[in-house]
């Protein structure tokens, strides 16, 4: 799992072709956080990537027992938004 957080001066577009990067390198996911959009994008080597915001349940089969939701990510980092 990789995770990359936007930053400020960076754009989605930069990060979504750093994210297949990872893919091509073998990495299984990658999520790109939005702290503006409060929202987690998810990169799939095999599918197009989903993105969650709000109060949908993020769930992973390379996670299990994962059951988490963007907005929960905000408020245990306290992400500004």
């Amino acid at each position: 799992l990789v995770i990359e957080i936007i930053s400020p001066g960076q754009t989605f577009g930069e990060l979504a072709a750093k994210a297949r990067d990872y893919l091509n390198a073998g990495v299984l996911r990658v999520w790109v956080v939005d702290s503006q959009a409060r929202s987690i994008t998810v990169f799939y080597p095999d599918a197009p990537p989903p993105t969650y915001m709000g109060d949908t349940i993020l769930t992973d089969s390379l996670f299990e027992s994962l059951e988490i939701t963007a907005q929960q990510v905000f408020q245990l980092a306290r992400i500004p938004g």
